[in-house]
């Protein structure tokens, strides 16, 4: 994994988390229509959500999914409490469910804001199965909601691939709370490769109930790495609990397992868990950690476990858990321990420990990497229960099949160090993962003859740092980026402010008009143009870029998307550009089509195009919202040129169809559409709104192409003049006026914004067979919302 300059960014990671939120005040969550999904979880869920993989989502406060509703979360969602002066917690309420099931590549990730001990709340299930509370019922210590009934079988949902950071919130003295809390779950709830990591409290807890888990890891919580009480009576294989030096956290850790049954040690159900291949490894202190403590009634059956640390690394404190141990009902099987075991009662003895003949004392396995190895010998599990993998091993975590990589943070490491940076020149194939996060510093390039390929799902995020970030593919080579409605890629910026960062640049061999028929890119300086106007740069759908635009110079101002002469074998379709400081698209020459843009609140152009670009697109929209709203001002909808050298080859001339480009009312800007600097366009089937001017033709060779054919404007609706700013221009508003369809001063409304069409417009399948048959005016109407649940 690659890790380079972490150190250098790492202050401004974690400073600028608290940036990531969204500013929509829908608690719930939903996610349509094409307008910005929420990104708050706050209050009650009443009905199903999903959240999508990718994003990062705020939580603000206490989350409750109740009775009925199902949170789904998934594969590489992160959810992130915010530090503020609220209690921030998810609780899933019995008769709810929670289906959070990430994936050994895109775990779920459920943090907080500020990276210490004890800053959130965690999460909290609450199950209909038995628990040993009089009257059959209890109250959540966080939340108070009921928990416990007579449904052993009762099902909360799914979990897996989930890690739990920095969690314990103290809410008084009695109440303090853990990663994950389990209150009278049942066993068909799935619970499996999760990780409670440092939190000021317990990293796992069962109150009761009948739930099995397998593959937990429990690193540098601050009381007990697992404890159980209120007769929890479930199955676990594969736990691995780790705390380091006591000198390196900066705090005293418990026990590994602290095991109750109740207060009142006599109450059935009985705590009884049946749990195999452990290996708990505890810290040096001379007083803590202490390892496995069975107490206040409990009843255990433990296989197949290593435990090490001081003072004791198994000790029996009740006269109930010892006589269970005596008289069979609780076992100790392959059980080694690295000190002396200690029954506090004289009921059972280390000598009965050792009689066991499988058991143990003061044993110094071997471990490398702080918990990894296991030693031969241990009980087949399977002829325990049909539950248990055969793993006739003692220990957690074999040293050739080690299932904590990729998903878990390793003692000694933070989850930053998870985290991949992306940055310098990529020379090898390469594949950011679905549903992961990935952080850019600087210039990441992707060389001649290499691909990139990003899969559904992944975020990328642009350090806030003091190096100037941004993607930019070579002549050569690929990217490959395929999202999905439902699994956008995006492209954005831990300071969520226009020209955070640099955006996305492509370079292909399409023809360009520079004079020698090449160019150098304006951000890294890379050769674009040539003569293969089918040149492929690869592959990019369903993208959002956010927050592009960053000004190298008072010259150079990046885009959202870049595309220097790239050639039509590129695919570019469903892209978004959302609030960039330069243009939201611009092209510099080549031949390249796309379909399915939107342009969004970026502060110049929303579609620049200049050097001769030649491609053809359909159904693009741009909006820009009022000035006041974003607090600067935007140019152009279409800025579009041919070259400062207004004859140059080949003249730029797009083919565009079914736009719908809405301006702001500023007296003053933004324009509308500018053919200027000797351009060629046609334009078919356009709504075109803003003010002071809607369409305006700016030279002497845009305004004789349209009278001698070379341009067209068919359908197209404009909602002000046609202005042509030519001293005696050749095309006229009277001429534009008499071309098919077009109207001036045109009345049509948008419905949110941007959503809406007008019938009657030219069939664009006659025109050229890229086109669809869209033979009406505008990109968008509400009953064909293609920007639904990938655009902001």
């Amino acid at each position: 994994m690659k890790k380079n300059d972490w150190k250098l960014c790492m202050l401004a990671f974690s400073a600028s988390l608290a940036f990531m939120a969204c500013d929509d005040d829908n608690n719930n969550g939903g996610n349509g229509g094409g307008q910005e999904e929420n990104l708050e979880l706050t209050g009650e869920l009443t009905e199903n959500l999903t959240l999508k993989s990718g994003n990062t989502y705020k939580l603000t406060g206490g989350y409750t999914v109740k009775e009925g509703a199902t949170l789904t979360i998934e594969p590489g969602t992160t959810i992130e409490a915010v530090d503020d002066d609220v209690v921030d917690y998810i609780l899933i309420e019995q008769g709810a469910q929670i289906n959070a099931n990430g994936s050994v590549d895109s775990p779920i990730i459920m943090t907080s804001t500020r990276k210490e001990p004890g800053a959130w709340g965690g999460i909290h299930i609450c199950g209909r199965a038995r628990i040993n509370v009089e009257g059959g019922t209890g109250k959540s210590e966080i939340g108070d909601a009921t928990y416990g009934g007579t449904d052993d079988a009762d099902n909360s949902g799914t979990l897996r691939y989930v890690r739990v950071e920095y969690a314990g919130y103290k809410f008084n003295a009695d109440k303090e709370a853990n990663g994950f809390t389990f209150y009278g779950v049942g066993n068909g709830t799935t619970v499996e490769y999760l990780q409670a990591y440092k939190g000021s409290d317990d990293g796992f807890e069962w109150f009761g109930g009948s739930v099995n888990v397998k593959h937990l890891v429990s690193t540098d919580n601050s009381d007990d790495s697992f404890d159980w009480t209120e007769g929890w009576t479930g199955k676990g294989q594969y736990l691995l609990a780790v705390q380091e030096e006591q000198s390196t956290l900066n705090y005293e850790c418990d026990a590994l397992i602290e095991a109750d049954n109740s207060d009142n040690e006599t109450l059935t159900p009985i705590s009884c868990p049946t749990l195999a291949n452990m290996t708990l490894i505890g810290n040096n202190s001379t007083e803590n950690t202490r390892g496995i403590r069975l107490r206040a009634g409990t009843h255990a059956k433990i296989y197949n476990t290593y435990v090490k640390g001081k003072p004791n690394c198994l000790t029996t404190e009740t006269a109930q858990t010892e006589t269970a141990l005596k008289n069979g009902e609780s076992v100790l099987h392959n059980v080694w321990i690295a000190s002396a075991f200690v029954g506090e009662e004289g009921i059972y003895t280390a000598t009965d420990f050792t009689a066991d003949g499988t058991n143990r004392e003061n044993y110094p396995l071997l471990l490398s990497n702080t918990y990894i190895g296991t030693a031969d010998g241990g009980t087949d599990m399977t002829t325990v229960d049909a539950f248990f993998d055969a793993a006739a091993y003692v220990g957690a975590v074999p040293a050739d099949n080690d299932w904590t990589q990729g998903w878990a943070v390793a003692p000694g490491s933070t989850p930053e160090d998870q985290i991949e940076i992306l940055s310098g020149s990529l020379t090898e194939n390469k594949t950011l993962a679905e549903g992961m996060t990935y952080y850019i510093s600087g210039e990441y390039r992707v060389s001649d003859g290499v691909t990139l390929t990003i899969e559904p799902g992944v975020q990328v995020i642009a350090i806030d740092d003091d190096r100037v970030d941004y993607i930019l593919v070579e002549q050569g080579g690929k990217l490959m980026a395929e999202g999905t409605a439902e699994k956008p890629i995006v492209m954005t910026a831990q300071r969520e402010e226009p020209g955070a960062w640099g955006g996305i640049h492509l370079c292909g061999k399409a023809r360009i008009n520079v004079e020698g028929g090449t160019g150098k890119s304006e951000i890294g300086d890379a050769t674009y143009g040539g003569d293969d106007d089918a040149d492929n740069s690869g592959v990019l759908k369903y993208i959002r870029v956010e927050y592009a635009g960053y000004k190298f110079n008072a010259d150079k101002e990046a885009n959202g998307f870049t595309f220097y002469g790239v050639g039509n074998g590129t695919t570019l379709e469903h892209l978004q550009a959302y609030m960039g400081t330069d243009d939201g698209f611009e092209w510099f020459g080549g031949s390249v089509n796309v379909k399915y843009l939107v342009s969004t609140n970026n502060s110049d152009d929303s579609f620049d195009w200049t050097e001769g670009w030649t491609g053809k697109g359909q159904f693009m929209i741009a909006y820009q919202a009022e000035q006041s709203a974003l607090g600067y001002e935007c140019d152009a909808l279409i800025e579009a040129d041919n070259s400062d050298n207004e004859t140059l080859t080949p003249v730029s001339c797009p083919v565009l169809a079914n736009l719908t480009l809405v301006g702001n009312s500023s007296e003053e800007s933004p324009r509308g559409v500018r053919l200027r600097a000797g351009t060629y366009a046609k334009i078919y089937n356009a709504l075109v709104s803003g003010k002071p001017n809607c369409l305006t033709v700016e030279t002497r060779e845009t305004d004789q192409s349209l009278t001698d054919g070379n341009s067209i404007l068919n359908n197209v609706w404009i909602a002000s003049d046609f202005v042509n700013e030519e001293e005696n221009p050749t095309f006229t508003a009277e001429d534009f006026a008499a071309q098919v369809g077009n109207m001036v001063n045109a009345s049509f409304g948008f419905e949110d914004g941007f959503f809406g069409t007008q019938a009657g417009g030219t069939d664009m399948t006659a025109v050229d067979g890229f086109f669809s048959n869209a033979d009406y005016k505008g990109a968008i109407s509400k009953d064909n919302d293609w920007t639904a649940g990938w655009t902001k």
